[in-house]
């Protein structure tokens, strides 16, 4: 039998860690996991493991204000750096004017939640978790960071050693075009939006109204 968003009972469990030690680039940035569960709480052992969200959170405010170096913050992990570059302004120690048009200037919170991956198993899939899983991950991390930024790049294509639960990457789109637009679309049907000027990313600023986020339900 198909499984239905009212068959489950899904809870996320949020976890990151720190050290206690010399301030370096690596206390400015929270690397964040989240294990998502189809069951009645998360250290339930019957619990059903479904999915995965890894993301980084990176408190560029506090770090203006210990006058540490921005770009060292970025250059700590070779994927934030390299989409850093696309939307921060190192010189100027500032987000890129692209964003600041595009937002009206209402970028208040100077730090950004950078999401790496998403992923669900493929019987839960086209469920209606997707848009859920990333409104619950705003909810809980806007206070901290009200930008969220998402490269849709298809996971079938990246070239890295498998981890974590098994995606069932062999049933995806093969033809990268169509995976590429594909995906671009489903995230920007969750209220994700292109800038102008940057190339492949995609944000959301949880400071302005967005109808389509604003839409997603997070009740069955």
């Amino acid at each position: 039998m198909n499984k239905t968003i009212e068959d489950l009972s899904i809870n996320i469990e949020y976890t990151f860690s720190s050290y206690l030690g010399d301030v370096d680039e690596g206390r400015y940035i929270k690397e964040v996991k989240a294990i998502v569960y189809n069951g009645e709480c998360a250290d339930n052992k019957e619990n059903e493991l479904i999915g995965e969200m890894d993301f980084k959170l990176l408190n560029l405010e506090q770090a203006k204000e210990d006058g540490f170096w921005i770009y060292q913050i970025f250059d700590y992990y070779e994927y934030t750096f390299r989409h850093g570059q696309s939307f921060y302004n190192f010189q100027k120690n500032d987000f890129r004017k692209e964003l600041y048009s595009h937002y009206n200037d209402n970028l208040f919170n100077e730090n950004i939640c950078i999401i790496e991956r998403m992923g669900l198993l493929p019987e839960y899939r086209g469920l209606g978790l997707g848009p859920r899983l990333f409104k619950d991950l705003v909810y809980h991390f806007k206070n901290y960071s009200a930008l969220f930024m998402l490269q849709p790049y298809p996971l079938q294509f990246e070239l890295v050693e498998k981890k974590g639960i098994e995606l069932g990457l062999e049933t995806f789109e093969k033809n990268k075009a169509k995976a590429f637009k594909k995906l671009r679309a489903y995230y920007e049907s969750w209220g994700l939006e292109k800038i102008k000027g940057i190339k492949d990313l995609l944000f959301y600023n949880a400071e302005v109204i967005n109808e389509k986020f604003d839409n997603i339900s997070l009740e069955d």
